[in-house]
């Protein structure tokens, strides 16, 4: 046993486990964590209506698409907002699908600003900025259809903001956008703190 590890340490065969071992370790704390932030994100009954922070949301949000932002400068300003009575699972898709439209319009060190405050008593508002290509004057009212991109072929599908549109229709609240071409956009969206499904539950 003493002759085997005095040829490993001659061959530096130690130092490298070493470094595997703690790579691996690395590895599978951020599995950990990911595992995490996934079953946070999915809350695996969508019509369930619950209390929800929406800051928490949206930091769980950055955590999943965090691959997508890495190279994005993202500023936060989460003001202090009460909880919502919202689907959870849902509020968080809406959040993903506005930052990775303001991922896929901004470039390497783009600025992605996401900001949340209170609107009137009753009213909490999240914001998504970018300093992306923006959106043209004419395409604008229709970034809400269905089916209808201005990305390339097999890169989006239209859905995604259309299915925001219809979550925060559903929950009783607006969504709005403010764009210029080659400066930016903006997606603003105002919720009920008392939204339309917990009403309805």
């Amino acid at each position: 046993v003493s002759g085997l590890l005095d040829e490993l340490r001659d061959q530096h065969t130690l130092g490298d486990l070493d470094g595997l071992v703690k790579d691996g370790l690395h590895g599978i704390t951020q599995i950990s964590e990911l595992v995490t932030n996934l079953r946070n994100f999915a809350r695996l009954d969508r019509s369930k209506v619950a209390e929800f922070d929406m800051n928490e949301g949206i930091r769980g949000a950055l955590a999943i698409a965090r691959n997508m932002v890495k190279t994005r400068r993202v500023h936060l300003a989460l003001g202090p907002i009460p909880r919502i009575s919202c689907s959870p699972s849902q509020m968080n898709q809406v959040i993903l699908n506005l930052l990775t439209n303001a991922a896929q319009a901004t470039r390497d060190n783009g600025v992605i600003a996401i900001r949340t405050g209170v609107r009137a008593p009753d009213y909490v508002v999240i914001e998504v900025e970018d300093n992306g290509h923006g959106i043209p004057e004419d395409v604008l009212p229709r970034i809400f259809d269905p089916f209808f991109t201005t990305k390339d072929v097999g890169k989006g599908t239209g859905l995604g903001l259309s299915i925001a549109y219809k979550i925060v229709e559903e929950h009783g609240g607006k969504i709005n956008v403010e764009s210029k071409t080659g400066q930016g956009t903006r997606f603003t969206v105002t919720l009920p703190i008392q939204s339309a499904m917990a009403r309805a539950a």
